[in-house]
Formats: structure tokens, sequence, C-alpha cells
């Protein structure tokens, strides 16, 4: 049986769900997600769209129930839909502010939902804390993009919720607005909160305490950043030549070649750990310098939608040959 949360022990699980499943019209959307999440943590949904992350947010966020699968998410049975939890902060990715309200307003409304004691004060206080103060009467609707996705974080965390979800919370942001969103979310977890990031920048995810990549409505792997690119069997090298197209010519065909890319001035390969040597050698003798270099998690990510690609190409062939 899992274990409930219990808010005076600090290491219980925010979030504890086994085996969640989800169909739409007869398609998989989500199937057998199992994860967990504590305190301080920020946890990384990674993977390409279609591949459940929102569909398994919006289950934790009590929005919709699962179809099969048990779990704790803050006290509440995973299976028990539960609207404006006062535990749970949810931002989707879509923009869900009343456009002729001011941004007073909006902020006011959350708190009004939530029963807060004292709403007014946790209105100004939003206000100061996400810099909305000057834009306090201007209606929502015409907020630029940046500014309206800062309305709606401050709206989502009104209610200092225990654990934050936050579907693409950067998207369409500018790189500094990126980085104030992101500061915001590693101060959320120093609190004390969880948070849960959708997201499909694998640079943001690295900077997850661990990540979970969906593919296919399935996590094929989780854990921290580094100890993901370091499992994986991949290995990746910046290459330096002074003809480009005779080195790609040269490797083309190399069966441990999984990448090659334009890196500044030099080219990055991505290889299979068993072919690394042998296309180091190959790249040498063609007088290139080679030198070692850190896998990402973006290869990690890329190499296991290669291999679904591949999955599903072979599958639809054996169809066609039956």
């Amino acid at each position: 049986m899992l274990a409930k949360y219990r808010p005076d022990d600090p290491g219980s699980a925010l979030v504890r769900v086994d085996g969640l499943a989800k169909r739409y019209a007869g398609s998989r959307g989500v199937a057998h997600v199992s994860l967990q999440l504590r305190r301080h943590e920020v946890l990384g949904f990674v993977g390409p769209n279609g591949a459940g992350k929102t569909t398994t947010l919006r289950m934790l966020a009590g929005l919709i129930r699962p179809d099969s699968g048990t779990g704790c998410i803050v006290g509440r049975d995973v299976n028990v839909v539960e609207r404006g939890s006062s535990r749970v902060g949810y931002m989707p990715q879509k923009l869900a502010l009343y456009s002729e309200l001011s941004v007073a307003d909006n902020l006011r409304f959350r708190a009004d939902i939530y029963c807060l004691s004292d709403p007014a004060a946790r209105v100004r206080r939003a206000l100061v804390d996400f810099g909305l103060e000057d834009r306090r009467r201007q209606p929502a609707g015409q907020l630029s993009g940046g500014w309206a996705r800062r309305l709606q974080l401050a709206a989502a965390l009104i209610h200092s919720p225990d654990l934050v979800l936050l579907d693409e919370p950067t998207a369409g942001l500018d790189g500094e607005s990126r980085e104030d969103v992101w500061k915001r979310i590693q101060a959320l977890a120093g609190a004390g909160a969880g948070v849960i990031v959708n997201t499909h920048d694998l640079l943001e995810a690295e900077r997850c305490s661990r990540v979970a990549l969906f593919r296919d409505g399935e996590i094929v792997t989780q854990g921290a950043p580094a100890d993901i690119c370091e499992a994986a069997p991949l290995r990746a090298a910046l290459v330096q030549c002074s003809d480009v197209n005779a080195l790609r010519t040269a490797v083309a065909s190399d069966a441990g070649l999984l990448t090659l890319e334009p890196h500044g001035r030099r080219l990055r390969i991505l290889t299979t750990v068993e072919g690394f040597d042998a296309l180091c050698s190959t790249l040498r003798a063609q007088g290139a310098m080679v030198t070692a270099d850190e896998t990402r998690l973006a290869d990690v990510a890329l190499v296991n939608e290669r291999t679904a690609s591949q999955k599903i190409g072979a599958v639809r062939s054996e169809g066609r040959t039956a």
C-alpha cells in the first residue's frame, strides 16, 4: 500500500503514484506512469508532443481521473477529481486569465476561489513579488505575452501551494523572462515546495533535480540529469578539421555514428559506446583533431525518439509484408 502524505513529515512524498493510465477515444494517452516527488525537488517532464506529459500533469492536478492506477497527491487520492485544491498550484500552457478583468482583479478572483484569509493582502503581496504593481489596473487581455505569463504564474501561486505543476511555463518568453521564471521555480523548491515542470527545452530540463523522459505515453527513464547522461550508451566528441565535406564523406557510413552537427567552428559527433574508438581513429586518420565532450540530456532524448521511430517503421513494414 502506498504511504500517505503527512504535512508534518519533511521526508513524506508530496506525489507518489503507480501505474497511472489514461486512454482517449481508443488511443493510449498515458500508460503505466509511476513516479514520486518530495519537497525541495524540481521534476522535469520532457519528451515530444503527444508523449503523455500534459495528460499526466492534469491527472496529478486533479483535473481528470485516471482510468487505472493508484497514488496519493498531497493527501488526495489520485482517483478523486478535486479542482482548486488548496495544496496544489496548477498553471496550464494555455493562458487561463479573464481578459476583461484587471491584473489585480484576476488575482483577487483566484484568492477568493481558495477562500484565503485577508485576500487583499495576498493580492498586494503577489503584485509586489511579481513586479505587477504598475500594471494592477491594466486589463489582462492587454498584457504582452511575457507579462501575461507572469500574471498566470502569480495566480497559480497566490495560495502558497505545497505542490506546483507548471505546463510549459516559459513557452514564448524571451531569454530574460525565461530566466526569471526559472529563478522563481528554484526559489519555490528552496522554500520547501515540490515542483513539476513540463518542458520541451532540454537545456532547461538540465536545471531540474530530476527528469522523467516520456515516450509514447510512458516514462522510459527518470533520474538526475547527470545520472541519465552517464548511464546512456552514448559518447560525444568535438571535431576540428580543415575539410568538413571530406570528413562527412569518410564517416557517413560508419555504423557507430548517430549525429554529426556543426558546433561553432567545429563539428560535434554523437556515437554508440561500442563504435566510439573506431570512429575517432577514422576521424584522426582524416587529419581531424578529436576532443571528448560531455553527453547531454538532448542526446539521450534524440536517441530515444529515433529508437521509437525505427520501431514504428519496423512494425509498419512487417504489416505491409504480411
